[in-house]
């Protein structure tokens, strides 16, 4: 198991070090190596569960930009592993989910329990609940109810304003280009460039083969929901109330710091 380095240095670190410290990331591989420091600033640039996995970036956002499926806290490495070990059709990447879907629910508690923000309160209930009905059998309906939450939740996170508040909008966040230095933001937003795919059944669209918002919630097509795409769902809102997290944390300290001026 990896483990930091010194978790006092959570929130500094030179773009030399940023730099350096990539070269190890980027290619350890827990199944290879030997153990490895984690640098205290880690989760900040790349996220907690990529450590490990000996994936690269661009195979990451490859599974989150062009499949739909979240890389961002979860699910595990050796998930992701088996995810970009997989035959490149999005078939088997669902097949892949829906084989390990009882170990990526748990996963998912695991990361809501580390959502403790009195503000976030509402959202985790919400995450609780769907993860609740798919365990209970209730794809669909564990579904409808994490693409009803995240939209909400991703203009807060996203600091969206009112007035600018558009499924486009997103969908352009999504498929933004990652920061060089700093990527782990961007990897939390890549799986929105396909979830807002434009899909209009009355204009004679075809039915978009990654999980769509608009086919979700204007349409409900039943064969649209299958058992993979409903785990992406609950997996999706998990790691976007994930992000709130970090985002919450944020505000308060940066509150904390203009109360001591």
């Amino acid at each position: 198991m990896a483990k930091f380095e010194d978790p006092g240095r959570t929130n500094t670190g030179s773009l030399t070090e940023i730099n350096a410290w990539a070269l190890t990331w980027d290619t350890y591989d827990s199944r290879l190596h030997d153990e490895h420091p984690m640098p205290a600033l880690y989760p900040g640039a790349r996220h907690v569960n990529w450590w490990g996995s000996g994936l690269t970036l661009d195979e990451l956002l490859s599974l989150a930009q062009v499949h739909g499926i979240p890389v961002a806290w979860v699910p595990s490495q050796d998930i992701l592993r088996s995810l970009v070990d997989a035959d490149n059709s999005h078939e088997a990447k669902l097949a892949v989910l829906a084989a390990e879907d009882e170990r990526i629910l748990a996963q998912c508690r695991g990361v809501l329990a580390e959502c403790t923000d009195e503000w976030l309160s509402g959202e985790v209930a919400a995450g609780l609940k769907a993860l609740s009905a798919y365990a209970d059998g209730h794809h669909e309906a564990a579904a409808c109810l994490a693409i009803a939450a995240l939209e909400q939740i991703l203009y807060t996170v996203n600091e969206i304003p009112p007035g600018k508040r558009k499924h486009g909008t997103l969908a352009k966040i999504g498929a933004a280009e990652p920061a060089r230095l700093l990527p782990a933001r961007q990897y939390v937003r890549a799986p929105l460039a396909t979830l807002y795919t434009p899909y209009w059944p009355e204009s004679g669209d075809a039915l978009p083969v990654n999980l769509s918002r608009h086919a979700v919630l204007h349409h409900v097509p039943l064969d649209h929901l299958s058992q993979g795409h409903c785990i992406i769902a609950v997996m999706l809102l998990t790691s976007v109330i994930r992000q709130s997290q970090e985002r919450v944390e944020d505000i308060r300290w940066d509150l904390l710091v203009q109360a001591s001026d």
